[in-house]
């Protein structure tokens, strides 16, 4: 039986072994997590599997702090230029110095 559709997988007929948890998503490489599932019903599952992988590394990233916004707030600690505490506006050390900001 195809655990995906719970059709009957007959002689001769295409099947896969499929993870019910993918190992990249923490499931076992054991016995306990290989189903029978057939090739179209376990294609569809990979390809939703695939996206749902994608999406937990990027929340990971997000999480450990390894994603740098491309639009950093005004002022922040990724943004070019700092306030200083009497209120003047200066570029941070390690930026290039651009012109036509100070214009």
């Amino acid at each position: 039986m195809c655990h995906l559709c719970g059709g009957a997988v007959s002689a001769g007929e295409k099947w896969e072994l499929e993870h019910l948890i993918p190992v990249a998503m923490g499931g076992d490489d054991e016995e306990h997590n290989w189903f029978v599932a057939h090739v179209k019903c376990h294609a569809s599952k990979t390809k939703d599997d695939v996206a749902n992988i994608a999406k937990a590394k990027r929340r990971q990233a997000r999480h450990i702090g390894s994603h740098i916004s491309r639009n950093p707030l005004p002022g922040g600690r990724n943004s070019r230029l700092k306030r200083r505490m009497d209120g003047t506006v200066v570029l941070r050390s390690g930026h290039e110095q651009d012109t036509e900001s100070e214009a």
